[in-house]
């Protein structure tokens, strides 16, 4: 058997999440089928990320055993063949058995985009949020430092675990157009709408909702209510997962 590593991108606006449900059309199950299809066997895929409904991936990594021995560039061509127009492979690759996406990944990055502008043009309506109020870019900067390194994130989830700590590696919050702001958040795990929550908050901070001054204060209560909104799904990138080389 052949364990293959495959890095996807995808646009999630019509479906409900990376993992399988019985309540429509899911990420997983789609690819499991056009996959199946090209093996001619059944294929069971584990994921680095179970993205949320709507969140779109620039660079979600799965893996999949397969006894096939066609070769990787026609593998990866006759998937792509069969997939919908809404998700690729980018990347196909033979890993060593051990190989698991989830457990060997050491950290990821997701990207959030927000248009500031009075008007967002159409076709960018599905990948972004619209927030066409003034923000204070600076004082969002200055917040991201509150915010790096390991703390309990409790504040930042809407599904409490045994263990919400969380370690962030950097946050850059920044302008990619004069109307359209992007915030890239990498760490080493994230929880359940996490990234979403503290976009949410560090936009709260921007508009003047939420004091800069307030941030030990909400990680400190590890109560939801305590921070932000939770931005909307449909901005959310997971850009990369990393590994060991």
């Amino acid at each position: 058997m052949r364990n293959l590593k495959l890095t996807l991108s995808y646009e999630g606006t019509q479906y409900l999440g990376w993992q399988k449900t019985k309540m429509g059309p899911s990420i997983e199950e789609t690819l499991e089928k056009a996959l199946s299809q090209v093996l001619r066997h059944p294929v069971k895929l584990q994921a680095a990320s179970r993205t949320d409904a709507g969140v779109h991936a620039a660079g979600q990594v799965i893996n999949l055993f397969t006894s096939s021995p066609e070769d990787l560039f026609r593998l990866k061509k006759s998937f792509n063949g069969v997939l919908p127009r809404d998700i690729s492979v980018l990347t196909l690759e033979e890993m060593p058995d051990a190989f698991h996406p989830t457990l060997d990944a050491q950290g990821k990055e997701y990207h959030y985009h927000i248009c500031l502008g009075n008007v967002q043009l159409p076709f960018l309506r599905l990948v972004s949020w619209h927030f066409p109020y003034p923000l204070n870019i600076d004082e969002m900067q200055k917040a991201t430092k509150e915010l790096i390194g390991k703390h309990d994130f409790g504040a930042f989830t809407s599904e409490q675990t045994d263990d919400n700590v969380r370690e962030i590696f950097s946050i850059d919050v920044s302008m990619t157009t004069p109307d359209r702001l992007q915030i890239a958040v990498r760490g080493n795990r994230f929880l359940y709408k996490m990234v979403r929550a503290i976009v949410g908050t560090l936009v709260y901070i921007g508009c003047g909702k939420i004091k800069r001054s307030d941030l030990a204060h909400i990680l400190a209560s590890k109560e939801r209510a305590q921070a932000g909104v939770t931005a909307p799904a449909h901005g959310l990138f997971l850009k990369q997962v990393f590994y060991a080389e």
